[in-house]
């Protein structure tokens, strides 16, 4: 499971199934939120196209209420929102530098994961990808080509899929890296990459791009739920197809990688 699932910040879009019959619509708002300092629920980040995003609810804002109940806790506020159901409406109460306002919303179902990447980011621009780059090679910087299709792949070094999948994927490289960019991307603190890349050197294919997302500001970005993740990305930015996991599905990244490369 990715280890975003066992955060200890609590996100709304993943509400605990012990609030709800096992069966039933889970509800969501669409937040990131975590405990407030003061009073009511910190929101963190406000998922773009959700409830809570419509709404005009974003970063920074701290939810006092849902309705006529207070929230003093995440928990507080799952269990106020998921009381509600899909398709209620609710009045959030939350304070927005230090003045309180409302802003009511219709709670919608919450989708999968991968759903919710694909609403997001398909045939959408790639966003930006400014940092920093610890492939073996010892470059810095790199650039996001303009005249290749793009592999973009969220992994990680504890990941059996990733590592099952990385001989694949370098021997992909090995014959198409003319043909395409492939860029890795991983959460896990640089050193420990680093010394991955290191055993690992005589296996892995030199015009692979290695970059670090310590802060998880990408994987928040590309809304990644499990690994290996994969985004497919035309010679114009646009990100074309988006998958999780190895065998078949990996197959279709290369084919619909290769087709790209050949239009012009």
């Amino acid at each position: 499971m990715h280890k975003h699932l066992l955060s200890i910040s609590i996100i709304l879009f993943l509400l605990s199934s012990n609030l709800l019959a096992q069966n039933s619509v889970k509800p969501w708002m669409g937040v990131h939120i975590e405990e407030s300092k003061t009073q009511g629920v910190l929101i963190q980040k406000s998922v773009q196209g959700t409830p809570a995003f419509k709404a005009g609810l974003k970063s920074g804002d701290i939810v006092l209420r849902v309705d006529k109940t207070e929230v003093n806790s995440p928990k507080a506020l799952i269990k106020a929102v998921t009381s509600k159901g899909v398709g209620h409406k609710v009045e959030i109460t939350f304070l927005r530098n230090n003045k309180k306002q409302s802003a009511t919303l219709k709670l919608e179902a919450m989708p999968g994961m991968l759903e919710l990447a694909k609403r997001n980011l398909l045939n959408r621009p790639l966003p930006d990808l400014k940092f920093d780059n610890i492939n073996p090679s010892g470059k810095k910087d790199f650039k996001i080509s303009k005249d290749k299709p793009k592999i973009i792949e969220f992994w990680a070094t504890w990941c059996g899929a990733c590592l099952q999948a990385h001989p694949i994927i370098n021997k992909f490289m090995q014959k198409n890296n003319d043909k395409i960019q492939f860029i890795s991307v991983s959460t896990e603190r640089t050193i420990k990459i680093k010394k991955f890349l290191k055993r690992k050197s005589t296996e892995i294919q030199k015009d692979i791009i290695y970059i670090n997302d310590e802060k998880s500001e990408l994987d928040d970005t590309f809304f990644v739920p499990a690994l290996p993740m994969f985004f497919v990305v035309d010679k114009n930015n646009s990100i074309k197809h988006i998958t999780i996991g190895t065998g078949e599905n990996l197959d279709e990244v290369f084919k619909i990688a290769l087709n790209l490369s050949e239009e012009k």
